[in-house]
Formats: C-alpha cells, structure tokens, sequence
C-alpha cells in the first residue's frame, strides 16, 4: 500500500514538472512563481477533466436519490423493523430507477488521492534541516527522481512574495532560507484561504440548489455541512503550503463552472424519470359541517322552465319557477271579460 502511494506521489511530481518544463516554464520564464503556479492548475484541470464523466454520473445519481426519497421513506414506513426486507426493496427501487448511491461519492473519492499526493509532494520536497546546534541549516532534498535545482525552482519561486512552498505557519528559519518576507507569505497565503472557503461555499450551495433533498433530515445535514466544510478547509488551509492552496481554490472554480454546464444541459430537477417515484398527493377533505352538493333532477314546467323536484312538496322554488308556475293575470282578466260579453 505504501509503495502504491509512493509511485502515486513520483507520478503527480514528474506530472507539475513536465508540465513547467514543457508548457508553462518556456512562456514565463523557468523560476518563475508563476509557471510553477499554472503548471499545479494545469495538472488540476487535467485531472477533473478525466473525471468529467465520472461528474455528470455524479449529478444525474443525486438528482435521482432526491427524486427517490418520498418513495423511500414510503418503503421505510411500510418495512419498519423487517431490515432484510427493506434492503430488498430498496435495492429494487435503485436497480428500477438506474440509481447507485455510491457513484454520488466516486468523484470525490478518486480526487482525494490526488489531492493527498499533491499535499505530499510539496510537504516531502520542502527544505529540510540538516544537522543539529551550530551546523544546523537547510537544504533541499532529492526526492522521486526530480534533481535539486529542479526541487529549488519549484519550492522556492515566488507568488507576490510568497515561495510556492512556504505556508502561514513555516517556521522563520525556513522562510530566511528561501528569502522570503514573513509578512508577504502570511499576506498571500490568508488571500489564498480565504478563496478557498468562499469558492467551496458557493460551490456546495449551487449543488444544494440545483439539487435539493426532499428529506427533511438530509436537507438538514446539507445545511449544516454547506457551512462546516468551508470553516474546517479555512483552518486546514493554514497548515499547508501555498502550492496546495493554489490547488484546492483551481478545483472549486473549476467545479463550479462544470456545475453550471452540467446542471443547464440535464436540466431542472423535476424532469429526471425518478421524479414520476412520488406519491400523489392524497385529496383534501371536505369540511366536517358542511354538506356536499348534489345535483337533483328537474321538474318540468308548463312553460319549460326547470324547477327543483321538492318544489311540489312545499320546498324553496327559485325565483324562475315560481315565475313560471304563477298565472298572467291579465290574460285571465281578458278572458273573464269575454266569457261575459259573449254571454250578453
């Protein structure tokens, strides 16, 4: 396992230094701070550039967990205490839907090596001191297979200042060593934490809102995360060197641009096929008091107005049928009248 990681770690420093060598070092100068800069965020978009797809499969996977969760909470009210049960069931809904909980995390985990190589990296190939009371001093060492000056060039080169392999907290002795100013390190290296924190934020509040929990307890601990994982990054970024701040602050810009490309080209959460898993709504109750309405079958009428069918028995008529039902008086006056006249 060690040996593993070992190989990893020589594989990700060959990677930075052909990338300087060939690339970056020839357009801004070989000890430049700059072209040791852009060779770390060129390795970065690389590497999330390989794990493009592993991302969109990541998305689609959380969205379709999201669409699922009323449909699992259905499953776990319906299998409280039968675990085996439950299990079955539920492997059946993802297999039914295409979902893999674990692909939701496998981008993550292929990333952190990387990340821990590169930490590594730049930590092994830091000055170390050699020797102990007045022969105390620094020196580079020769690590997986790079020369000193290559290892000089790279730990030593400056951004505004700061050596790429310096941090907040490197000891006085080492920052002389690489003639560095206290103050400039300190200076980039909180510019540096500080955009780290806020681009991890707003990464991890634009995939809260593009894909949001419909479990009250998930959405919760998607809160509570969307503010702890920044402030536990911002204090883990004073423990390591600039190059791995350079690092972390590439791969959060560049997850938050795939985000948007990714999350445009799926579209909105409500037109994954998982989205037809929720239940329907059950239909509201009537009022406790009050009586449903029921239509009743019409009366006919002399002169074909409708009138209600309880209307004979002494029930409420509307104003149209008792209009209907009552006589024209002036016809029946006229006919009086001619009933009299034709009897003189």
């Amino acid at each position: 396992m060690i040996q593993a990681f070992h190989a990893l770690f020589a594989l990700i420093a060959q990677a930075i230094v052909k990338l300087h060598d060939y690339i970056t070092g020839p357009v801004l100068g070989k000890n430049s701070g700059l072209s040791w800069a852009l060779a770390i965020m060129l390795l970065t978009v690389i590497v999330r550039g390989l794990m493009y797809p592993l991302f969109v499969k990541q998305i689609k996977t959380q969205r379709t967990m999201s669409a699922l969760q009323p449909k699992m909470a259905e499953l776990k009210a319906k299998h409280k205490g039968d675990k085996e049960t439950l299990n079955t069931e539920m492997m059946k809904l993802y297999k039914e839907h295409g979902a893999n909980p674990l692909a939701g995390c496998l981008p993550m985990l292929l990333q952190m090596p990387i990340f821990i190589s590169l930490f590594q990296v730049l930590k092994q190939l830091e000055p170390k001191l050699y020797g102990t009371g007045a022969e105390a001093h620094y020196d580079f060492p020769v690590k997986f297979g790079l020369t000193k000056a290559t290892i000089k060039s790279l730990q030593s080169s400056k951004i505004f200042g700061a050596p790429i392999g310096a941090g907040f907290k490197s000891p006085a002795k080492l920052l002389e060593f690489l003639h560095a100013s206290p103050g400039a390190v300190k200076i980039v290296a909180i510019v540096l934490i500080i955009a780290m924190t806020a681009t991890t934020f707003i990464t991890s509040k634009q995939m809260m809102g593009k894909n949001p929990s419909a479990d009250p307890s998930q959405a919760t601990q998607q809160k509570v995360l969307l503010y702890v994982m920044p402030l536990f990054l911002g204090v883990f970024g004073f423990q390591v060197a600039i190059g791995v701040l350079i690092y972390w602050t590439t791969t959060n810009v560049f997850s938050m641009v795939q985000q948007a490309v990714v999350m445009r080209h799926l579209g909105p959460v409500g037109s994954t096929p998982a989205a037809a898993a929720k239940p329907a709504k059950p239909a509201a109750k009537p009022a406790p008091n009050k009586r449903p309405a029921t239509a009743t079958p019409a009366a006919s009428t002399a002169n074909g107005a409708a009138a209600p069918a309880d209307a004979p028995d002494g029930g409420a008529r509307t104003p149209a049928a008792a209009g209907a039902r009552r006589p024209n008086n002036r016809n029946t006056k006229r006919g009086k009248g001619q009933r009299r006249g034709g009897r003189r």
